[in-house]
């Protein structure tokens, strides 16, 4: 008896501690639509799906892409979402429910900067179901980083303190449990039952402080190697695969002339050498688009809603004809 008294206390305080771990995470952890991306993904069967960044989340209407091509299609774009990202959710889309095709909105920022531990650096591994997949993701991108990632990944939402009672009181609601896709809307934005994040028309001030710049220099291999391997599994999955560049507003084309020149050069030639059809619309003209700041919510381009049903529906016909 005296010696299982003696071997209770330090079990019942690891059970603490793992128990407030959980709550902690709970608490701290951000509400992501991705959540909700990836229910879909696991319960619905598409034919085409969008993979990329944040300018494909807000930009592409699967909706009406889906009535110029007759298909079904989901966005599962993110945002921060960097190319080896993009493959995990891709292969797990396989995993799944293998897509007939695989749209890649490139944004060359991401090809050159470096992801930093923050909110939503785990965003993907945690709304992953356990697969060998997650697995993999994990050993391939969690494993390598800060043990505290791994142990204690709160530590990532340390800043959300502020809210963590309504957030955690809010993931019990019958909203958040079924997956309701209007738990996610905001005043400025909506998200949609195909994964598009609708920007509303808003007076807020526009910025460029997320802007990342093309630079040849701080090319990451990690990003030529994850690309590479998408395009191997979607050839060996016998998925048709093509690559777009979202527009960004004309005046940030013309401010940093040079950097996006560059970057279609690069781009455009990689894209060739890989055997792979390369559409960027900075350069392409559509038709009733308002490529002035007016159709978007920065200088980064996130497009307004109106503006990215007309570009939708010229990303249709390109879908289409995949």
């Amino acid at each position: 008896m005296r010696n299982f008294k003696k071997n209770i206390y330090p079990v019942l305080f690891l059970a603490v501690i793992i128990c407030m771990n959980q709550i902690l995470i709970l608490a701290l952890k951000p509400c992501t639509n991705f959540r909700n991306d990836i229910h879909k993904l696991e319960t619905n069967q598409y034919d085409d799906l969008f993979v990329g960044t944040s300018h494909g989340k807000a930009g592409i209407n699967p909706e009406v892409v889906d009535k110029i091509t007759g298909e079904r299609s989901l966005n599962l774009c993110l945002g921060g979402e960097e190319v080896q990202d993009s493959y995990y959710i891709i292969k797990e889309a396989c995993r799944v429910n293998k897509p007939k095709k695989i749209i890649y909105e490139l944004d060359p920022g991401y090809w050159v900067s470096t992801a930093t531990l923050g909110p939503e650096f785990r965003t993907i591994y945690d709304e992953l179901p356990l697969s060998s997949v997650k697995v993999e993701y994990y050993v391939d991108k969690i494993w390598k980083t800060d043990f505290r990632t791994t142990l204690f990944p709160w530590y990532l939402y340390r800043k959300g303190i502020k809210g963590a009672k309504e957030r955690l009181v809010s993931k019990f609601s019958q909203a958040y449990r079924n997956y309701d896709d209007q738990f996610y809307n905001q005043n400025l934005q909506a998200y949609t039952e195909k994964g598009q994040i609708r920007i509303h028309k808003n007076d807020m001030p526009k910025n460029e402080n997320n802007l990342i710049l093309w630079d040849e220099k701080k090319l990451k291999p990690e990003a030529v190697k994850a690309f590479k391997n998408i395009v191997k599994l979607c050839r060996e999955k016998k998925i048709k695969f093509t690559v777009i560049t979202m527009p960004v507003p004309k005046e940030t084309l013309e401010k940093y002339q040079s950097n996006f020149e560059k970057a279609d050069k690069f781009f455009s030639a990689f894209m060739e050498k890989q055997g792979v059809e390369y559409y960027n619309y900075n350069y392409q003209k559509i038709q009733e688009f308002d490529q002035s700041l007016n159709g978007f919510s920065d200088y980064e381009g996130h497009m307004y809603e109106d503006q990215s049903d007309i570009f939708s529906d010229e990303l249709g016909k390109i879908v289409k004809d995949m």
